[in-house]
């Protein structure tokens, strides 16, 4: 059913394949297959509305599985025997064929009557109706048919205000979670983007009846788009839609008649169009169709809606609402509404209990309530809405209009080879976080997708812009799904794919199964046994069972699972894994991690089909000397480098992920191992590079790694330091650098301890044409550097003591997209074009440390695309502060340290970094004032820091809270002066959560105005530090008073005798001391509540 079975008949019917027949019988599987693959896909479009049609489906699968089952066992005793040393093992193996003959009789046999049957079925249905069944379609209009929708009130705020004023809107950055995209030919384009039954059209059909939209609207006009919509169609839909009707005996049938009457009717008109349940994702097409629109009067739209993002590029949205579930509350409300109808909900506590936990299962999803909901209204007893929420939501009786036929319409939709990676993921419990990696891995070892090229990542994006998949909020390598398209997968896969969530469940697994996991953390050693019946699995995961030690228990599966591909033992309590492991053949992946697992059999190194091994944090005291035998393995994950645990790994020419390889200066890896090893993808790490000759680097073959992402060149950090180190070595390490030069599509590029005086000559050159990011550190002998690669993003320039001048690399038209440039401890450097700088209008990132020679002659400018800023002991360019902050809107962080020059931070120049959220000033010796802080109401964290003669400060910086404006979102206050904190005191700081005064040389802290204790002016207040405060004698009296505060330190104040006389906060639970005056700490151990002390 996939590419891997197409392989795997075409390498059995090979070269010892045509013994005993064996040959012909694969030539007659196939044929049979090619037909099988066309007849599924008529098939699967009538399995919804034929329930004879699905039964007859789901057998020709099976027979097909067990074809693909016998095509892999096949091609891997073929590739074992054509491997094979000893001619009595390829006579043993060969002798096995006539078996096999045998089995692929009696498989091409069943999938002859599975596919006659179904063919008769599917030709039956096809003469009683049209030639190819349509799928599910709902017309939509204009009415809403429920005046109260509950919960969207801010989406349809944002959607109506964009519609309203799209220009402003799209200049200002739009609002209410839209996404800003292209525009299309002047015509506002929005595009509303969701699940199926997540509630669009609604959502549309409200916006489109607001009375504002009605007011600001000449014409407005509803299009429910068909499945494939033809446009000369769909133009005159339109045009009866603006004329009410009036134009629909008209007998136009001509495109360009019907595109010209539309032009007159939108000619001059703001217009409203929307095209709803869009699924045409052909850009072309689109593009035909609104052409006409864009003679309408400026400030016209089109509102699409959709499930796909590909829908919204076609269309062209220049903003894009995608839609999730509604808020809970909202979502109960209207739960409620379906469930109980007239019901009075009080009157049933019972049922509204039972209700909350089917509706939070729901996800917010309107029309899983109104499915949901209504069936539970037919019958208002405990023991039926009992029933419903111990129910699959694929068990719920539903019509045409219910959640599930809305889901499979986006089932329906997708690629085949989509199919089977979305159903798949039904035997994850729902809940469960995807990792993209994982997933795509297993997705390869199934033989669902190619491992060729960045194919996985692909189908997995296609899932997500297909709402199949939704991005986990915090992180971009993880995935979720939503309940209901879980539900959706266990609908259409309950014959192949089932997720043990308890061990009475067990009898519900059918025969046919072939993907399993088991999610609960004990079951009977009996119980766990029986799944040796189910023969047919591919998948075997095992999540966490830790009751019992299940390595004898194994040793059993492992005699009975022989079709298993996919083996997660993850976190279960295995000391060992039984040998018999060496039988499961056709094993592509294998997780074992966090088991405790000390050794791995011998035999694990005869699964040539093997792809990925996990056995990270497992405590392995050695590794298999054979695993490097493992051609196919693509990634390996251990608790050491791969290179520091097996011997030369020159045979594992498929990995893929990151490597980490020593050159010792002995006997041991020769980096010529690396020389086939052209599929690594990730990071590629080589260290010791002192020990490698030219010809060896040669030999490692660094062009020919087209896949290569990341390459770090390390040599070693003593080598340099030697005082024998001599200009011939310099010379020599340029050589063998040369002779690395990797292939143009490197991402990523570090070299760490290089001697060479000059960078290699392949970057000088720019045939990196790909390089994003560039990294240099301690590269003591590198003076100079005279050109970058244009397409470089990231700069780092790290502690290379020699260097001298960046002047003719850094060279705004040569490197117009860089964002980042960090330059730092570079003693020497003299010549960097700071000057140059607003050139680089991508920059977003600028660092500068410790480099005292760079001269005043230059003067630093920005551009407005600065978002962090880092200037530290950076010789005289710091006498460009504060002129080069000016008009920095993007700016987020500003670090200022160890700036002698800098004397002053008006008004002016602060008060337009409107975005910054964290700002540090310290060490500035000679900074005398500081103003326009109130103008920075983002701003989160603020450290100033022993600047001796900051005496002007702005005394507005806290006025002006209760009007949106000063520090009102300070949540973190470093100081040295109490002045400023003096100062601060005059109005309170409402959002301040941590204060700290840090180096303070005054000897009390400075009180606020009269009546105004701490706690009025840190109501909030939960961490309070006071830190190498050498003269401060006392705390606050009123300390008392901060009933939020829950943690306080004192550390090197040593002229504090004593607590106030008033106490300390009730509130306070841990205190911490450090080298305080004795008495203080001997008061302080007497109190009763968790203190720290050194």
């Amino acid at each position: 059913m996939d590419w891997l079975l197409t392989t795997g008949l075409s390498a059995t019917a090979g070269a010892w394949g045509a013994h005993a027949g064996l040959g012909d019988e694969v030539g007659r599987l196939r044929s049979v297959l090619s037909r099988v693959h066309a007849l599924v896909e008529r098939a699967e479009q009538w399995r919804f509305a034929n329930p004879g049609v699905a039964d007859l489906l789901a057998r020709l699968k099976d027979a097909a599985g067990d074809a693909e089952d016998l095509a892999d066992e096949l091609a891997t005793d073929d590739k074992q025997a054509s491997q094979s040393l000893f001619p009595s093992v390829r006579g043993f193996l060969r002798g096995l064929v006539t078996g096999a003959a045998d089995r692929a009789r009696g498989v091409r046999s069943r999938l002859e009557y599975a596919s006659t049957d179904l063919e008769r079925a599917v030709a039956v249905l096809d003469a009683a109706g049209k030639a190819t069944p349509r799928r599910a379609f709902r017309e939509t209009s204009s009415f809403a048919g429920r005046p109260l929708v509950l919960g969207r009130d801010r989406e349809r705020e944002d959607v109506v205000r964009l519609l309203l004023n799209p220009v402003r809107a799209h200049d200002s950055g739009g609002g209410g979670g839209a996404k800003r995209r292209k525009s299309r030919d002047g015509v506002a384009v929005l595009a509303i983007l969701g699940m199926g039954g997540v509630g669009k059209t609604t959502l549309a059909q409200v916006v489109y009846n607001d009375q504002r939209v009605l007011d600001h609207f000449d014409l407005r006009m509803w299009v429910c788009l068909p499945e494939s919509p033809d446009v000369t169609l769909v133009t005159k839909v339109i045009i009866e839609s603006a004329t009410k009707g009036a134009a629909a005996q008209t007998g136009l049938g001509n495109l360009d008649s019907l595109q010209v009457v539309l032009r007159e009717l939108v000619r001059s008109r703001r217009f409203l169009l929307v095209l709803d349940n869009a699924w045409c994702e052909d850009s072309l097409e689109f593009q035909t169709l609104v052409a006409p629109l864009k003679f309408g009067h400026p400030g016209s739209a089109i509102l699409v809606t959709g499930r796909s993002c590909k829908v919204a590029d076609a269309a062209g949205a220049a903003e894009l609402f995608c839609l999730n579930g509604l808020p809970e509350e909202a979502y109960w409300e209207l739960f409620k509404q379906y469930a109980f109808g007239d019901e009075d909900p009080a009157g049933h506590p019972e049922l509204v209990a039972i209700g909350k936990k089917i509706a939070h299962r729901l996800k917010g999803s309107p029309l899983a309530a109104k499915t949901v909901g209504g069936a539970l209204s037919s019958d208002m007893s405990t023991k039926h809405w009992s029933i419903v929420m111990a129910s699959g939501l694929w068990e719920l009786e539903q019509g045409a209009g219910g959640i599930l036929p809305a889901l499979r319409l986006s089932y329906q939709y997708l690629p085949a080879h989509l199919k089977q990676c979305f159903t798949f993921c039904t035997i994850f419990p729902k809940g469960h976080i995807f990792g993209k990696e994982t997933l795509i891995d297993m997705w390869i070892a199934e033989g669902f997708i190619s491992p060729q090229g960045d194919f996985g990542s692909i189908c997995l994006k296609e899932l997500l812009s297909r709402s199949f998949f939704q991005q986990h909020i915090f992180s971009d390598s993880c995935f979720v799904m939503h309940d209901l398209m879980s539900d959706l997968a266990q609908s259409l896969s309950i014959d192949e794919c089932f997720c043990l969530t308890d061990a009475r469940c067990l009898p519900k697994i059918p025969s046919t199964i072939r993907h399993l996991s088991v999610c609960t953390k004990y079951l009977e050693l009996s119980k766990f046994l029986e799944l040796g019946r189910y023969t047919k699995l591919r998948s075997l995961l095992i999540f966490g069972m830790s009751g019992q030690d299940l390595s004898c228990s194994l040793d059993i599966l492992f005699d009975k699972l022989s079709n298993i591909r996919v083996l997660v033992l993850r976190e279960c309590a295995i000391k060992e894994l039984p040998r018999n492991i060496g039988n499961l053949k056709l094993l592509r992946y294998i997780d074992i991690s966090y088991t405790k697992i000390q050794w791995l059999p011998d035999s694990i190194c005869q699964l040539s089909n093997l792809q990925i091994l996990n056995v990270l944090n497992v405590p392995l005291k050695s590794h298999p000397k054979g695993l490097t035998r493992l051609a196919n393995l693509r990634k390996c994950y251990t608790n050491e480098p791969i290179s520091l645990v097996m011997r030369n790994i020159s045979n594992l020419t498929s990995l893929e992920n990151s490597l980490v390889f020593e050159i010792p200066e002995g006997q041991g890896h020769r980096i010529a191992e690396l020389k086939d090893m052209t599929q690594l993808t990730e990071t590629l790490h080589l260290r010791n590079l002192e020990n490698v000759v030219k010809d060896d680097a040669l030999k490692a073959k660094m062009n020919a790694k087209a896949h290569l992402q990341r390459l770090i060149l390390e040599w070693s950090s003593s080598e340099v330091g030697n005082p024998e180190f001599s200009d011939a070595k310099c010379s020599e390490e340029s050589i063998i650098v040369e002779s690395l030069e990797p292939h143009p599509n490197l991402e990523s590029l570090k070299l760490k301890h290089y001697s060479g005086i000059q960078t290699p000559s392949w970057l000088q050159a720019g045939t990196l044409c790909c390089l994003c990011e560039l990294s240099l550190s301690n590269c003591h002998f590198l003076t100079e550097i005279t050109s970058l690669p244009s397409s470089l993003r990231r700069l780092h320039i790290i502690r290379c003591k020699n260097l001298r001048s960046l002047d003719e690399c850094l060279q705004a038209q040569s490197l117009q997209g860089i964002t980042e440039i960090t330059v730092m401890n570079c003693s020497k450097l003299a010549l960097l074009p700071v000057e140059r700088f607003q050139g680089f209008a991508s920059l977003r990132v600028l660092e500068i440390q410790n480099c005292p020679e760079l001269p005043p002659t230059r003067k630093l400018t920005l551009p407005p695309s600065m978002e962090e800023l880092l200037m530290r002991s950076c010789g005289h360019v710091d006498a460009s502060l504060p002129s080069c902050l000016h008009s920095l809107p993007s700016l987020v962080s500003l670090i200022i340290y160890n700036c002698p020059n800098l004397l002053s931070l008006p008004a002016e120049i602060v008060s337009q970094m409107r975005s910054l959220r964290g700002m540090y000033v310290d060490n500035c010796s000679s900074l005398q004032s500081l103003g326009g802080l109130h103008h920075l109401s983002s701003l989160i964290n603020l450290h100033i820091v022993n600047c001796p003669r900051l005496t002007d400060l702005d005394p507005s910086m806290f006025l002006d809270v209760g009007e949106g404006r000063g520090l009102q979102k300070l949540e973190c206050l470093t100081i040295s002066s109490t002045s400023l904190l003096s100062l601060m005191m005059r109005s309170a700081a409402p959002a301040l959560k941590t204060l700290v005064l840090y180096q303070s040389t005054d000897s009390v802290v400075v009180h606020g105005p009269r009546n105004k204790k701490l706690c009025w002016c840190f109501p909030s207040v939960q961490e309070l530090l006071f830190q190498d405060c050498g003269n401060l004698v006392a705390l606050p009296e009123d300390l008392y008073t901060l009933s939020t505060l829950q943690f306080m330190r004192i550390f090197n104040c040593p002229k504090i005798r004593s607590l106030p006389r008033t106490g300390l906060p009730v509130s306070l639970r841990t205190l911490s001391f450090e080298k305080c005056h004795p008495l203080l700490e001997e008061q302080l151990k007497k109190l009763k509540f968790s203190y720290n002390t050194a």
